[in-house]
C-alpha cells in the first residue's frame, strides 16, 4: 500500500512538472513571436515611410514641374535675347535720328554711315528671329508691324541695297549700298515719320515687353521650385 501511494505521488508530481514546463515553453514562444512581430512591423513601417518620402523627393521636380522649369528658362533666354536685340536696334537707329548735330549723317563719313546700316540690318534680323521663335501672340503682332513698316518702304529700301525676305528679315547688298546716294539713305533713316523712327519706336516697345516677360518668368520659376520633404529622426525609427 505504501509503495503504491509513493508511485501515484511520483506520477502526479511528474505530470504537474511537465504541465508547468509546457506552459513556460508556450509563454516563451508567444513572447518571442510577439517581439519578432513588433520588430518586424516597426522596421517595415519605418522603412516604408522613409522610402516613400525619398521617392517623393527624388521625383519632385522630375515630372511636369521639371519640364515647366526648363520651358521657363528657355523662354527667359529667348526674351533676354529679344530685349538685347530690341535695345540694339533702337540705339543703332538713334545714331541716325539725332537732331543735335551729332548724328552719323553730320559726321559726313560715308564709310561709317554704311557700317552703321550693316549693323542695323544684323540687329534687326536677330530681333525678327527672336520674335518668330517665341510663339507669343504679342510677339507675332510686333513682327507683323515690323514687316509692314519694311514693306511700306520696299522700293526705297531696294534702292540702297536692302531687300525684304519671305520671313521678314532683311538682306543687304553691300555693293549696292556703297553705290547708293546719301540722300536716298537719309530719306529712310531720318524724319519723325520715317522708316527708322517707326522701327525705333516699336523696338522700344518690344524691349520693354521682353523685359517684363523676363521678370514674370523669374517669379514663376521661384514658385515652381520643388520643395524637399524632410524626414525626422523619429519617423525614420
Amino acid at each position: 500500500m505504501g509503495k503504491m501511494s509513493m508511485r501515484v505521488g511520483n506520477r502526479l508530481n511528474s505530470t504537474i512538472v511537465r504541465a508547468r514546463m509546457k506552459r513556460i515553453a508556450k509563454t516563451k514562444t508567444f513572447t518571442t513571436k510577439q517581439q519578432r512581430t513588433q520588430k518586424s512591423t516597426s522596421g517595415s513601417s519605418g522603412q516604408s515611410i522613409s522610402q516613400l518620402l525619398s521617392k517623393l523627393n527624388a521625383n519632385s521636380g522630375k515630372t511636369s514641374s521639371a519640364e515647366q522649369l526648363l520651358a521657363n528658362r528657355t523662354q527667359t533666354l529667348l526674351y533676354s535675347g529679344m530685349e538685347t536685340a530690341a535695345e540694339r536696334v533702337e540705339k543703332r537707329l538713334g545714331k541716325f535720328l539725332k537732331t543735335d548735330g551729332t548724328s552719323v549723317f553730320d559726321e559726313e563719313d560715308e564709310t561709317k554711315l554704311k557700317e552703321n546700316i550693316e549693323s542695323f540690318v544684323n540687329d534687326y534680323n536677330y530681333l525678327m528671329k527672336r520674335l518668330a521663335q517665341s510663339g507669343d501672340i504679342v510677339d507675332s503682332n510686333y513682327a507683323k508691324k515690323l514687316k509692314n513698316y519694311a514693306n511700306a518702304e520696299n522700293k526705297e529700301l531696294r534702292e540702297i541695297g536692302i531687300t525684304i525676305k519671305g520671313d521678314g528679315t532683311l538682306e543687304l547688298d553691300e555693293n549696292k549700298l556703297k553705290a547708293a546716294d546719301i540722300s536716298q539713305v537719309k530719306k529712310l533713316f531720318t524724319g519723325e515719320d520715317g522708316f527708322a523712327k517707326k522701327v525705333s519706336n516699336l523696338s522700344g516697345q518690344i524691349g520693354k515687353y521682353a523685359k517684363e516677360k523676363v521678370t514674370e518668368l523669374a517669379k514663376v520659376e521661384e514658385t515652381e521650385k520643388p520643395v524637399a520633404v524632410t524626414v525626422s529622426p523619429a519617423e525614420k525609427m
